[in-house]
């Protein structure tokens, strides 16, 4: 197995311009799907230009021009038709967790000076308590999108073309996204159209898509909207949109996706979810020896799986043979269990900051452990101290109005990610902790807080675990499966047994069991500033 010459693609450098090149290669095709009252809507390429020129033309009538615009509420075509509207004409779309409450809304309001919130109707209640609160701030319930492409349209069929012909170039700003922040407040990264197009680009070039996807992944994040929206979109397949993952296995049914862009816990949960159903089909035992035979045969270069796991992959909607996770580290073992099942997993590696996509793994050249490869538009390179840098078209212009933060995370042109790593034989990342969870102990060795944090998630009944320095002592801080009766006193027991594993310097030297799950982002990382 060894690398290959990237996928070819002709270049975009704006949102306006992807727009543009779909309508042009694709027109007529299937570009999204949803559910609306019960009943699934496609809309096609030119259809979806058609309304984003619409609604950015009504925008625009109504003065919203040069300014920022926020967006909020649950994955949804009129999320994304609000994006492109609003980027599409050169104004900034600042995207809005819909997990947040309203006071952490409001400030996030105020800080990105929005002048319009686009909402959805699910979260009115909360727009509710925004109203009043926030000077110079006009308000949009999605539910009325319609009304307002048609009053677009007509504005278009009477000549109104200024929407139509403002020229949007790769240096203007796109979005200020902001941050989750496990150690700290939220900064808005500022990205511009090339750096979204870039890594795009970049990531397409590195991999094949083949067919339909689901959309999972909130489209507040960045790799929901570049990975899962516009690189679909380059590449001409139909998204599904998922609005909820309590609906995942019905639009699995209804999408019968090829790929699926995801984090490290929807993988983990379709995986948990494959045994739960074989477990109740009293056909546990029967996949575990099938696995087993088409591991073998796969060494003879016999590949069976397509056959032998069809009704697995039936769950999926039948299709399933790619997924490209991000967002977090994903074990191994997920990497190698999914391929018994003839689904590839590809690990990538991202940060906001670079739009968000660094590197990724590539379909046919795949090295589990690592992050992948580095897009074509960047460079990486690991600094003295480990610390992976990364200079490109992909990195942001800087935090918004945070002059502070942007000398701390640039030096010489090169984006301090935070992150620790190194580049393997054959130019994978490999990323091995963050800078701030770097245990640093009076002999003056530096561990990374992650490294034994994987040893202790071995432990079946552990769920949560952070590991800190504290007093020139390395403290595990555990949340156990209340499930498993004997645990509390097990937990001993076995970390002693793995400290015997280990050199003495990084032996845990005290447990502290907690009774409730640690504090965690909305985008469910464990908040690292608790504890130590």
């Amino acid at each position: 197995m060894k690398n290959y010459d990237l996928y070819s693609h002709t270049p975009v450098c704006t949102i306006k311009e992807l727009l543009s090149f779909c309508v042009s290669e694709y027109a007529e095709k299937e570009a999204f799907t949803y559910q609306n009252r019960k009943q699934d809507i496609s809309i096609s390429f030119s259809r979806f230009k058609k309304e984003v020129d619409a609604l950015g033309s009504y925008l625009f009538h109504e003065e919203f021009k040069n300014m920022h615009i926020a967006v909020f509420g649950e994955n949804s075509y009129e999320w994304i038709l609000t994006h492109f509207s609003v980027t599409c004409g050169g104004n900034v779309i600042v995207p809005i967790d819909k997990e947040l409450d309203a006071d952490s809304i409001s400030e996030l309001l105020i800080d990105s000076k929005s002048c319009l919130l686009v909402y959805s109707n699910t979260y009115a209640d909360i727009v509710e308590q925004l109203q009043g609160k926030i000077p110079n701030i006009k308000y949009m319930n999605m539910k009325d999108i319609p009304q307002y492409i048609a009053k677009g349209m007509q504005l278009v069929s009477r000549g109104y073309d200024e929407f139509l012909d403002k020229q949007v170039s790769k240096d203007d700003l796109a979005s200020i996204v902001y941050t989750s922040g496990t150690t700290g407040k939220s900064k808005g990264v500022m990205l511009t159209h090339n750096n979204f197009c870039s890594c795009m680009y970049g990531a397409c070039c590195n991999v094949s898509l083949t067919g339909a996807s689901l959309l999972v992944l909130p489209l507040h994040h960045t790799f929901g909207v570049v990975a899962s929206v516009f690189a679909v979109m380059y590449y001409g397949y139909p998204i599904y949109i998922n609005k909820s993952l309590k609906k995942l296995v019905d639009d699995f049914q209804k999408a019968k996706p090829q790929q699926l862009f995801a984090v490290p816990l929807i993988v983990e949960t379709l995986y948990k979810n494959i045994w739960i159903d074989a477990k109740k089909q009293g056909k546990d035992k029967l996949l575990q020896r099938l696995i087993k035979v088409s591991d073998a045969l796969l060494k003879c270069k016999i590949d069976l799986r397509k056959v032998l796991f069809r009704s697995v992959i039936s769950a999926f909607g039948g299709n399933l043979d790619l997924i490209v996770s991000g967002g977090a580290p994903i074990d191994e073992k997920y990497i190698r269990a999914f391929h018994s099942l003839g689904i590839t997993i590809l690990n990538g590696y991202g940060i906001t900051e670079c739009g968000p996509i660094v590197a990724v793994n590539r379909n046919r050249f795949n090295v589990v452990g690592s992050v992948g490869f580095p897009l074509i538009c960047n460079d990486v390179k690991i600094a003295e101290d480990g610390e992976v840098l990364v200079k490109g078209d992909n990195v942001m212009l800087g935090y918004y109005h945070n002059e502070v933060e942007n000398e701390k995370v640039f030096v010489d042109g090169w984006f301090k990610t935070g992150d620790l790593g190194r580049i393997d034989e054959h130019g994978a990342l490999h990323i091995t902790g963050r800078i701030k969870n770097l245990i640093i102990l009076g002999n003056g060795e530096n561990i990374p807080a992650e490294s034994l944090e994987e040893r202790i998630y071995t432990i079946p009944y552990v769920k949560e675990v952070i590991v800190y320095g504290k007093d020139n002592m390395i403290i595990a801080e555990v949340y156990l499966d209340e499930d498993v009766a004997d645990a509390k006193e097990r937990i001993h027991t076995d970390i002693q047994s793995m400290n015997q594993k280990l050199p003495l310097t990084r032996n845990i030297g005290q447990i502290v069991i907690r009774d409730t799950e640690f504090p965690k982002t909305t985008t469910k990382k464990i908040k690292r500033n608790y504890g130590g």
